[in-house]
């Protein structure tokens, strides 16, 4: 989910664009407002939780805190009634953790996703400790003062955030289930659906062991659908509800000049330069406004239908706003709209080395040169098809291709070589906005929210949803609800109160209210 997690970043939110998408206030219904008196006096313990769990670091690879992670959710949700159970794969991998809440009568089943696990902190940019959970006021993205915590039974300005790594991806929407149980059963509130809860703990490490983890246990997930808290809402602040993934795939290509560095001026125009052959191989790859020209690539892709460009359209209202704080006058394809840009397949760029550059830079023809290339799929596109395609294009260019780095690094006739590698990747998912869980899903978060959310056809960025697809046969409907210039992945991670409190009055909502607005039959047992 990383690029278009970037994107969202560098976005600043706009009265102008709050205004032109903020859909006519619909009457909420009386849950959301019992929750909100509810959380006004209890702020303080839900901000001491969200401290205790963000303190803890949770980089997938560090098992020991790994375990301190396992070991407090555990007793979290202990404390609410669930218990909580670690699944490991049969591969290894980080132990996901699994419990569920039956409802007397109910005939729905839905699991509530997040992953407990972050991304790495190395290198600079934090203001503090990213371990050190800190309450601050931002402007423009860049956390400014500091704020003190609400004494017990005061309430706080919704507009501060808490500064931690995972304050938003993901653990902001974990301590959100936590205290939608409280608020439940303080309202004395029953869900309405069996309730299981999935919690993660590799998804930034890629989720290597999740389709094992998942074929495995397969009996314990039964399920008519799973909520995916994962992700930021609109950049405008408005709620979403999102349909589809892109899927990703990662091609790296390397060209080859000379076996050692040759002076530009006794050999330039001689010998050939992979820099200059890379720039060719890009240029030949995609044109200017992201049109892929690599023959074959869109036979694979499905027309976007009427009804979802118009979903676009309606998600694009605030592009001017984008561009402006973004700094640029004009955007691709003729300013095209975003939101149906990335219902389409993409080819971005994320790096190209060769030689040196400015006080660096050496007269002379480089060895070497790669492009790095992330593609961005939609569904029917296969990752492995991509890369027999980014093969053939190559060879159509007189290449001879090799799929051993070191073998063409040692090649005697480097002239017309290029390497290629391929990530895994994998694939687009989407679910249909007609379905009944999709309709009852929408309406339970206008009652949350007081307004419509936008519904997004296709995420532009990528999550692992396949696994759960593919295992399980899962309807997978993603609800994000943390602030959308979070900045997930990077230094200064924040998460918005006003967005947790939100949060815990969605997920409420969903768990109370899901049964009488999508009756149907009861979920078989898989075996």
């Amino acid at each position: 989910m990383a690029s278009l997690r970037r994107a969202l970043v560098a976005s600043a939110l706009s009265a102008v664009a709050l205004a032109t998408l903020a859909a006519a206030p619909l009457q909420a219904q009386p849950l959301r407002p019992v929750v909100d008196a509810w959380r006004k006096t209890h702020e303080r313990e839900i901000l001491d939780e969200a401290f205790a769990l963000m303190a803890i670091p949770n980089v997938a690879s560090d098992t020991a805190n790994i375990r301190r992670n396992v070991e407090f959710l555990t007793a979290a949700f202990a404390k609410r009634g669930v218990a909580m159970r670690p699944l490991v794969a049969p591969t290894g991998g980080s132990p996901a953790l699994f419990g569920e809440l039956k409802a007397p009568g109910a005939t729905r089943t839905i699991v509530m996703y997040a992953h407990y696990d972050g991304q790495p902190v190395a290198g600079g940019g934090w203001n503090g400790d990213p371990f050190t959970p800190e309450l601050r006021r931002y402007a423009n993205s860049v956390a400014t003062d500091a704020v003190a915590m609400p004494a017990k039974g005061d309430t706080i300005d919704p507009a501060v955030r808490i500064r931690a790594r995972s304050a938003s991806d993901d653990k902001g929407p974990i301590i959100a289930m936590l205290a939608a149980l409280d608020a439940l059963k303080a309202a004395k509130k029953a869900p309405t659906v069996n309730v299981k809860f999935f919690l993660e703990g590799e998804e930034e490490a890629g989720s290597a062991h999740l389709g094992d983890l998942l074929k495995a246990h397969k009996a314990v997930f039964a399920a008519d659908a799973w909520l995916f808290f994962d992700g930021p809402i609109h950049v405008s602040g408005a709620p979403q509800l999102v349909l589809g993934v892109r899927g990703v795939m990662g091609v790296d290509v390397t060209f080859y000049g000379p076996n050692r560095a040759m002076h530009s001026g006794h050999y330039g125009n001689w010998a050939p330069n992979p820099g200059v052959a890379v720039a060719h191989f890009i240029a030949s790859v995609r044109d200017m406004d992201g049109r892929i020209k690599i023959a074959g690539f869109y036979d694979d892709v499905p027309p976007i239908s009427d009804g979802d460009r118009a979903l676009g359209k309606a998600l694009s209202a605030t592009d001017d706003s984008l561009r402006a704080s973004l700094g640029l006058s004009r955007t691709e394809a003729n300013n095209a709209a975003l939101g149906e840009r990335i219902m389409l397949p993409a080819l971005n760029i994320r790096g190209i080395r060769t030689g040196e550059v400015g006080g660096g830079a050496a007269n002379a023809v480089p060895t070497s040169a790669s492009v790095s290339i992330d593609f961005r799929l939609v569904p029917n596109q296969q990752p492995t098809r991509i890369c027999e395609l980014v093969t053939r294009h190559l060879v159509s260019l007189g290449y001879t291709v090799s799929p051993d780095a070191n073998a063409a690094a040692r090649s005697t006739d480097r002239a017309h070589l290029a390497y290629v590698g391929c990530g895994g990747g994998y694939t687009s998912v989407s679910v249909a906005s007609a379905l009944p869980s999709v309709r009852a899903v929408k309406t339970l978060m206008s009652r949350a929210y007081g307004r419509e959310p936008f519904v997004m056809p296709m995420l532009g960025g990528s999550l692992p949803l396949f696994h759960f697809v593919e295992q399980l046969g899962a309807t997978v409907i993603t609800v994000p609800t943390v602030n959308a210039d979070n900045s997930q992945h990077a230094p200064n991670e924040n998460l918005r109160i006003g967005n947790l409190w939100d949060g815990i009055g969605v997920m409420a909502e969903l768990m109370a209210g899901l049964g009488p607005l999508w009756p149907g039959a009861a979920t078989p047992v898989m075996k």
